[in-house]
């Protein structure tokens, strides 16, 4: 009886060197839920690429849009030395091919040198971007990435296979801010829409409607256009532009619910940028697409405080300094400015919460209770809640909040503020050895 040992490879290579590179050329982010190219560096490694075949995967709110052709060229670092090694590949030269359930044949001309694949996707977002007030923060940027596989087929046989995913950044063109610059008596409002550029193109804002929500409402035409008609308005890349727009207070029958309406900003652009460094005028996909672009963003303003009842003030501190681990008295001072409209606020007993980090602030007193209010205009009383500073530096004080009254019928007179200095503790003597 015989048995036949498997064969084994003479030879092993640990660690193999990789035969190709592929590397995104895209280095910023692109336009959202628009037609975009994103450029993919193939570079062979001493090896040719002669009939290979390049499969792209595009990940979950990420379409290929296989109806346009795949742009291919030299990449322009190499673009000598094939100009001196291969006088029948031109300088510049660009070839389309088709793209089928994802794949991309190679042409031959490119097996030896290193190219530059264009080819047109869209990310989807269907969710309508929402704007924020002036302090808030951006967006992450991890809301727009999408992810694509890629798979190179190639040498004899295409018995070689290199694969790798690669994360591309999508973003809105503009990240919108709001702020009340004036407001008067009457219910007029000044709003400032500020407009920052959120990509590596210049933007040319062509026409700015502002569709409001109940309880707002235009002064002037009435058209929901702005106070000043700057039109086209040039933005360049990382720069703000601000728009004015003069509003006023309407009656509305539901109060809560105006609040938690949204505003719709719609802008009519144009883009001016590079593909190879982001985003770019989107790809038309027919040839009478218009090359103006509309940009939807929901706003949701709140009504003024005009005619306040309840009025917080912050007191003085009771020291001079503050220290890490010294006890420090909080005070407010509530005053009644009118008796209350609302049955549901008009009360006795008013709660209180203090809000203070746990990081920087130890609240030793209660930090949420019910303090007696008299109904009768210019009554008042204090709130004192004792503290202790645990870090040093300029640090946000405790808040004062009154949950049941409402930010609509609450003047701060006067504010606090918004940082305050804790100094270090005091030096202590007691491990202290005089000098001999």
């Amino acid at each position: 009886m015989s048995f036949e040992k498997p064969t084994r490879p003479v030879l092993k290579v640990r660690k193999p060197r990789a035969l190709v590179d592929i590397t995104p050329a895209v280095s910023s982010a692109l336009l959202m839920n628009e037609l975009q190219w994103i450029g993919l560096i193939v570079k062979p490694i001493d090896y040719s690429l002669k009939g290979g075949i390049l499969h792209i995967d595009a990940g979950a709110e990420l379409k290929i849009e296989e109806s346009q052709m795949i742009e291919i060229e030299i990449y322009v670092s190499d673009m000598e030395c094939a100009n001196s090694a291969n006088s029948s590949i031109k300088a510049g030269k660009v070839e389309k091919v088709p793209i089928e359930n994802g794949k991309i044949e190679l042409p031959d001309w490119a097996s030896d040198v290193t190219t530059l694949v264009w080819f047109p996707v869209r990310a989807i977002d269907d969710t309508i971007a929402r704007g924020e007030s002036l302090v808030s923060q951006k967006q992450s940027v991890v809301d727009g990435m999408r992810m694509i596989a890629l798979k190179l087929e190639f040498g004899v046989f295409r018995n070689q296979v290199f694969e790798r995913t690669i994360a591309v950044h999508f973003t809105n063109p503009f990240h919108v801010s709001t702020r009340v610059v004036d407001k008067c008596n009457d219910g007029a409002l000044l709003l400032q829409v500020i407009l920052s550029s959120g990509v590596k193109a210049t933007l040319h804002v062509k026409d700015v409607r502002l569709d409001l929500q109940s309880g707002f409402d235009h002064l002037g035409k009435g058209d929901g256009r702005p106070a000043l008609s700057l039109f086209p308005l040039v933005i360049a890349p990382s720069s703000k532009a601000g728009i004015l727009f003069m509003l006023r207070l309407s009656g509305t029958k539901d109060v809560d619910d105006a609040e938690n309406a949204d505003s719709t900003l719609n802008i009519t652009y144009g883009i001016s940028g590079d593909r190879k460094t982001g985003a770019h005028s989107p790809i038309p996909v027919k040839s009478g697409d218009s090359e103006e672009l509309v940009f939807k963003i929901a706003l949701r303003l709140k009504r003024p405080v005009l005619d306040p009842c309840v009025a917080v003030g912050f007191l003085p501190f009771s020291t001079d300094c503050l220290r890490v681990g010294q006890l420090v008295n909080m005070r407010w001072r509530v005053e009644r400015l009118k008796t209350p409209e609302d049955a549901s606020i008009s009360i006795d007993e008013i709660l209180y919460q203090v809000e203070a980090n746990p990081q920087n602030w130890m609240v030793a007193g209660r930090k949420c209770g019910h303090v007696s209010l008299s109904n009768e205009q210019g009554s008042r009383m204090e709130i004192t809640v004792t503290c202790v500073p645990l870090v040093s530096g300029y640090v946000h004080p405790p808040q004062l909040d009154l949950p049941e009254v409402g930010e609509a019928n609450i003047s701060c007179n006067p504010a606090g503020p918004h940082l305050v200095c804790v100094l270090p503790p005091a030096i202590s003597t007691s491990y202290c050895i005089p000098a001999i």
